[in-house]
This record gives C-alpha cells, sequence and structure tokens, in this order.
C-alpha cells in the first residue's frame, strides 16, 4: 500500500495529540481515582474504568478524524489540540450522540 494512501500516515498530528492526550488521561483517572473513598480495591476498578473510558473515547475518535481525511491533515502538534483530544475523550458519548443527530 501507497503510504500516502494510508489514513494513519495522513494523520500524523492528530495521532501524536491523541497519544499525549491519552498519556495525561492516565494520569488524570488515577488522580481522580485516587480522591475516592474506600479501599484499594474501589479506587483501583474507578481507574481502571476510567482509563478504559477514555480509551474507547480515544479510538472512537481516531477512527472518526481518520474518516473526516483532509481536514485534520497537517494542523501539527499544538497544546490546544492536545487539550481538545484530552477533553473529547472524556466527553465522547456527547460527541457521538451530537453527531448522530446532525
Amino acid at each position: 500500500m501507497d503510504p500516502y494512501e494510508d489514513p494513519l500516515a495522513r494523520m500524523g498530528g492528530a495521532l501524536v495529540c491523541a497519544l499525549l492526550a491519552q498519556i495525561a488521561n492516565v494520569m488524570a483517572a488515577a488522580l481522580l481515582a485516587s480522591t475516592l473513598p474506600g479501599d484499594y480495591r474501589v479506587r483501583s476498578l474507578a481507574f481502571l474504568g476510567g482509563v478504559m473510558w477514555t480509551l474507547a473515547g480515544t479510538i472512537l475518535l481516531v477512527v472518526q478524524t481518520s474518516r473526516a481525511g483532509a481536514r485534520s491533515q497537517g494542523a501539527g502538534v499544538r497544546a490546544g489540540r492536545v487539550a481538545l483530544w484530552f477533553v473529547s475523550a472524556w466527553v465522547w458519548p456527547i460527541l457521538v450522540h451530537w453527531r448522530k443527530r446532525a
């Protein structure tokens, strides 16, 4: 396959932003889980749930972004884009519902 035909090769900046945001999401899930009352099991399940939630959101958003095509190309890696990926990974059900209505 030609590298220019590969949708993931065209998404370089978006993938880097998604990866950086997911790293921040793991840290945020750990921070949120550590504030919960209860024993280790409660906190570890909350952490696991947070990581799985954001991972599912990130994967879904990467798939949606790869379908978007040329719009996502060339935007580069910026703090604002990483922050957008970070927030979007937490609120992805709202984004999916909003996209279905549009």
